[in-house]
């Protein structure tokens, strides 16, 4: 894999129903994937030279994140894969240029991104999103604007702007899709 020179690799993870849905604003409908979606996401983050949350995401489970972290279980594996045991954990700032440009002279080379569609957007929006790791839950929850959301939300990108991708791996796990997929420049 090749890294970009003028900044950190950017990595995401979502998981989301067969129609779609990456979240819903009601209780009962979470978590979406299974125990081992949750597991994929612990080994992308055991991985990752930093985490980034959106604001949101890091107001509602900033806490819980922080703690999960600390288990001498995450620290221990990210010790066996050569990485600094404590893992620098991030709330994305408005200013997403100057913020990685700062991870940047931080050294950092591999940065996950766990946002909402807002945050996920914003990094489309400015090409800095390298892979995405999607989980494809079996599940279908419907829609209704104002409660349920997509992987991109409040950006639609003009046709000369879509983003592309290629398909880089697919694990079937139970009735689990686990897809890894890497932006096409």
């Amino acid at each position: 894999m090749q890294y970009p020179k003028n900044r950190p690799f950017f990595y995401t993870n979502f998981v989301q129903t067969l129609d779609g849905k990456v979240a819903v604003k009601s209780p009962g409908y979470w978590p979406i994937g299974s125990k081992k979606d949750y597991q994929v996401l612990l080994e992308l983050r055991v991985k990752a030279d930093a985490l980034v949350h959106g604001k949101n995401l890091y107001k509602e489970f900033g806490n819980i994140t922080a703690e999960n972290l600390k288990k001498p279980s995450f620290i221990k594996l990210r010790r066996k894969f050569g990485k600094n045991p404590e893992l620098p954990y991030y709330q994305a700032t408005h200013n997403l240029k100057k913020m990685v440009q700062d991870f940047l002279k931080l050294g950092y080379k591999r940065v996950l991104v766990e946002g909402g569609p807002t945050l996920i957007g914003s990094f489309l929006k400015e090409n800095f999103l390298d892979e995405i790791y999607l989980t494809i839950a079996p599940k279908i929850f419907g829609s209704d604007p104002k409660k349920t959301l997509t992987l991109v939300e409040g950006i639609l990108f003009k046709p000369e702007k879509i983003k592309n991708f290629r398909l880089v791996s697919v694990k079937k796990v139970g009735d689990e899709l686990f897809l890894k997929y890497r932006t096409i420049r």
